[in-house]
């Protein structure tokens, strides 16, 4: 595949039905955040050249992360529903002149248990 990939996490959601004091995606797991495991799953894998993220306008949870390679992860804001939140992070990058030609993996920030072998799966049956 001569293609770049991207990854597109939409975590604007608030996790209302969870009952939570956060959304569930910042809920920790094995010492890290659901937010963190997923996004980490995907920039486990060397053909991912990055991660698009779209998170709430007034998220106060985000800033507080910590990341291994933050220069592989960019930010925009996420929309009224989960669409939305895509369709933001499709934008960035149909809007950067250093994107092009690429795959686009969606994956929501609270589902940390992608296994990398699922995901080479996905991407091998892509080629």
């Amino acid at each position: 595949m001569g293609a770049a990939i991207w990854g597109v996490v939409p975590a604007a959601g608030i996790g209302t039905r969870m009952q939570a004091d956060r959304p569930k995606q910042y809920l920790r797991l094995a010492g890290k955040t659901v937010i963190q495991h997923s996004i980490e799953r995907l920039l486990s894998l060397e053909c991912v050249e990055g991660v698009v993220v779209s998170i709430a306008a007034d998220d106060p949870w985000w800033p507080t992360l910590e990341w291994s390679d933050a220069s592989k992860i960019a930010v925009v804001e996420g929309g009224a529903e989960r669409s939305d939140s895509v369709l933001h992070a499709l934008d960035w990058l149909a809007g950067n002149e250093q994107v092009t030609d690429s795959w686009v993996l969606v994956h929501d920030a609270a589902r940390p248990c992608l296994s990398q072998q699922d995901l080479l799966a996905l991407i091998d049956g892509v080629k």
